[in-house]
């Protein structure tokens, strides 16, 4: 099988969808599809690209081929990328399906051309982008993937008619994420990051964006209320990074930087905690988008495959996905003393603390992998032939 996968991506970025891209292209390779990805890239020499995206997302597929620009400016990315795409598309004769997370090429394939796809989205698009993407929700030959079923109901009311043929598929997390005893994790940690030595009476970890809405606040006020825990926060770009090392006065909270998405798994199996104190409005750093009420964060997979208990905001659409007491605990996402009670909770029964993470990695394995993923694109795509 072919695949043409269309995305809105710079590869390697530190965006969201260009992790989701390249680690579903990954998962579809190993399903054994041959994967032609469209997008734009962050290095200027073509043969540099495969090296960087393996080195910053974990992926070596030898089915996965990029067809790529380089440009310093971002102006007109989604346009251009859906140019090359859709010419790519056309001209490939062989017998092949397409799935795109970009609106422009899927708007010209699908209702222009009349091809039929498989049309992946997560957002609500305003402006003549609104009228594109109910265009195109709407084709009888086209599937839409949604990553929540909140989204589902969202997109409904936005646009006053539901799409033709839906499809729910949370995000997911690469396959064979292994835990680590928790015996075990506090002397592994040491030798990554020797300050989460055996004086701190947990090791809290929150992995991701510095963006409003992140609860980066919350994690702060816990280190405040908790003294003899260390928190490490790691992500964030680089004047992010340092605007708050520099407002930081607590010794037992250290803002770590950005590391590659295998290091960071590698670091979360090793936690004693993972902290995800989402706000009732969440920014993706783009002015205007805020994806609380339908999101479906690749780190609460992540997260889950790791084995070691979360503690999340309790949020609707996270109650897709997270039960508290089963799979994690919730606090109210600005109830500081909430969160700090659960932590108190979890370090008091270790025994909870072990089944929690247990049932997550459970849930993940069965459900939540790029793989299982894959395999549900397949079905949407052969379902379209």
């Amino acid at each position: 099988m072919r695949f043409h996968y269309i995305s809105p991506s710079t590869l390697p970025s530190l965006s969201a969808n260009s992790v989701h891209v390249a680690l579903q292209c990954d998962a579809l390779g190993r399903e054994g599809v041959d994967v032609v990805l469209y997008a734009k890239r962050s290095v200027p020499e073509p043969a540099a690209l495969a090296s960087a995206v393996g080195e910053a997302y974990g992926v070596k597929s030898a089915r996965l081929k990029i067809v790529s620009y380089h440009s310093t400016s971002t102006k007109g990315d989604n346009l251009r990328i859906a140019a090359m795409a859709v010419f790519g598309v056309l001209m490939d004769r062989r017998p092949k399906h397409v799935l795109s997370r970009n609106l422009y090429a899927a708007f010209l394939l699908a209702c222009l051309f009349r091809l039929p796809l498989v049309f992946e989205t997560h957002q609500l698009e305003t402006g003549l982008r609104k009228w594109m993407q109910r265009l195109v929700m709407r084709c009888r030959h086209v599937t839409t993937i949604v990553i929540s079923s909140r989204l589902e109901q969202y997109l409904t009311e936005h646009h006053g008619v539901p799409p033709w043929n839906c499809v729910v598929m949370h995000d997911a997390a690469p396959d064979g994420i292994e835990p680590v005893p928790s015996s075990s994790r506090r002397t592994q940690l040491m030798q990554l990051v020797p300050l989460a030595d055996l004086r701190w009476r947990q090791v809290c970890g929150y992995f991701g964006h510095l963006y409003q809405g992140r609860g980066i606040e919350v994690v702060e006020a816990m280190a405040d209320a908790r003294p003899d825990c260390l928190f490490l926060v790691y992500g964030g770009n680089p004047e992010e990074v340092s605007a708050k090392r520099l407002a930081n006065t607590s010794s037992n909270l250290v803002f770590m930087g950005h590391v590659y998405h295998p290091v960071a798994r590698q670091l979360m199996c090793l936690m004693d905690v993972l902290l995800m104190p989402y706000q009732e409005s969440v920014s993706i750093g783009v002015s205007g988008h805020d994806t609380a009420r339908w999101m479906s964060p690749m780190k609460m997979f992540e997260y889950m495959g790791s084995g070691v208990p979360i503690i999340s905001s309790d949020l609707p659409v996270l109650r897709e996905v997270l039960c508290d007491g089963q799979n994690c605990r919730l606090a109210l996402p600005t109830d500081v003393s909430g969160w700090v009670t659960a932590l108190d909770h979890l370090h008091s029964e270790p025994g909870l603390s072990d089944r929690l993470g247990s049932a997550a990695h459970v849930q993940y394995r069965e459900r939540h992998t790029w793989s299982a993923r894959a395999r549900g694109i397949l079905v949407a795509a052969r379902c379209l032939a």
